[in-house]
């Protein structure tokens, strides 16, 4: 069940602080080195120069923010506050060329919005809308995804897997790459319904959307990808709960990134939901 199909090796260090502004503001300041090895036959390729291998110095600067919070008291006394949506969370990533031997100028930037809509009936509507940016020479293991989890396998008995929180199911590995890419996720989870005693499945209707695009694809030398100049689509649902944390999930890619074989389009995986 190994389903990813590109690799690269890579040794870092780090050194991070974390600080709790406010009970509504947490931040984290990250500064890393990071030596990469491509097992692929991959090259970045700057000036009239193919980086096989690289280095790569950060300093990334992170911070969440609750839009409205609530607390418990925990054991000892202390009051905690608890993770209550929406959250805005927002990243900056600065490579610097030079420091350690590091290769490359770059600048990332990243913003998500987690929201929920809960009602008295137990259903809930949750949202994710999710942008990333990338400037200057970002070899493509730094670039973004859309979170793909589609294994690359011709049969849709082959590619039944475990499907992921917030990932694009019927995307395959190593399909879509960019510098650019916005992310719209959207749930609708049911009031839980009974089919037996203790016998109580949920149902989750599931939308996912996503754009991106790539300035000078022609930098990526050695392996073969495309780009979200247009929309890609899929909808799914998920029966959840079904037996000791056991489900199903099933998602259909649709629109401009339909594939000809009404099968490759399909994702068909179990879910798993544990609750300590």
């Amino acid at each position: 069940m190994l389903n990813v199909i590109q690799f690269y090796k890579y040794t870092q260090w780090q050194a991070n602080i974390q600080s709790e502004l406010t009970p509504k503001i947490l931040t984290e300041l990250r500064v890393q080195h990071t030596d990469v090895g491509n097992f692929e036959n991959y090259y970045f390729i700057k000036g009239n120069k193919g980086y096989n291998e690289y280095k790569l110095a950060e300093a990334i600067l992170s911070f969440r923010t609750k839009l409205k919070t609530d607390s418990i008291v925990n054991d000892d006394g202390r009051k905690v506050a608890t993770d209550v949506l929406p959250k805005v969370s927002a990243q900056i990533t600065k490579g610097f060329k030079g420091i350690a031997d590091s290769d490359f100028n770059y600048a990332k930037f990243g913003l998500k919005l987690d929201y929920e809509i809960e009602r008295k009936n137990v259903s809930n509507t949750s949202f994710l809308l999710q942008g990333e940016i990338a400037t200057g020479d970002v070899p493509l293991t730094h670039l973004f995804h859309a979170f793909p989890n589609q294994p690359t396998k011709d049969k849709l008995s082959q590619r039944f897997s475990v499907a992921g929180v917030q990932s694009f199911e019927t995307m395959y590995f190593g399909e879509f790459y960019s510098d650019k890419l916005a992310m719209l996720q959207m749930k609708h989870t049911f009031r839980r319904f009974k089919l037996a005693k203790n016998w109580k499945p949920e149902l989750t209707l599931l939308s996912r959307h996503a754009i991106g695009d790539m300035n000078a694809t022609d930098r990526h030398f050695g392996i073969p990808f495309n780009t979200l100049d247009h929309f890609y689509n899929e909808a799914g649902l998920e029966l959840s709960k079904i037996a000791l944390g056991f489900g199903l999930s099933l998602a259909y890619r649709y629109g401009y990134y339909n594939l000809p074989s009404f099968e490759d389009n399909v994702s068909f995986k179990f879910t798993f939901n544990l609750k300590i």
